[in-house]
C-alpha cells in the first residue's frame, strides 16, 4: 500500500487495509497488527514514516500533487492529505500564476487535487499555515 500510494497518511493506510479486508471497521487488534506491520516494513522494506505520513524511503520529499477525482472516499478526506502534497500543489500553482490571492489559491489547490468543495476550509487552514511560515507568498 505504501509503495503504491506514497506519500500516504497512516489513516489512509488503515482505511485501505479495512477495504481490502472487507470489514466495516478495524478492530483494536487489527490496528495493532497494522502498526506492527508498518514498523516491520520500515525496518525491512524501505519505507519510512514522517509526521504521520508514510513514504518509500527513496522517495521522501519527492511529491507530485495527485488528482483525486474518482478516488476512494477516504483519499478525499483533508485530514488524510499529506501536508507536503498540499504545499507542492500551492507552490506549483503560484509558480504558474504568481498573482493568485490566498483565497484563489485555496480554490485552485482544491481543484488541482480533485477534492470536493467541502475541503476548502481545511485546505485554507493549510495554506494559511504555509503563508504564516513564509513558505509561500500569494498575491494581495
Amino acid at each position: 500500500i505504501v509503495r503504491a500510494e506514497a506519500p500516504i497518511h497512516q489513516g489512509a493506510v488503515f482505511e485501505r487495509a479495512r477495504l481490502l479486508f472487507g470489514q466495516q471497521a478495524l478492530s483494536a487488534e487489527d490496528r495493532r497488527a497494522l502498526d506492527q506491520a508498518l514498523s516491520l516494513a520500515a525496518r525491512l522494506e524501505g519505507i519510512a514514516e514522517q509526521g504521520g505520513v508514510w513514504w518509500a524511503e527513496d522517495a521522501v520529499g519527492a511529491v507530485v500533487p495527485r488528482d483525486r477525482r474518482g478516488a476512494a472516499a477516504h483519499l478525499l478526506r483533508p485530514a488524510f492529505l499529506p501536508a507536503e502534497e498540499v504545499a507542492e500543489a500551492a507552490r506549483r500553482l503560484l509558480a504558474a500564476t504568481p498573482r493568485l490571492t490566498e483565497a484563489e489559491l485555496v480554490r485552485e489547490v482544491v481543484g488541482t487535487l480533485g477534492l470536493p468543495a467541502t475541503a476548502e476550509p481545511a485546505i485554507a487552514a493549510r495554506i494559511a499555515a504555509l503563508v504564516g511560515a513564509g513558505e509561500i507568498r500569494p498575491a494581495g
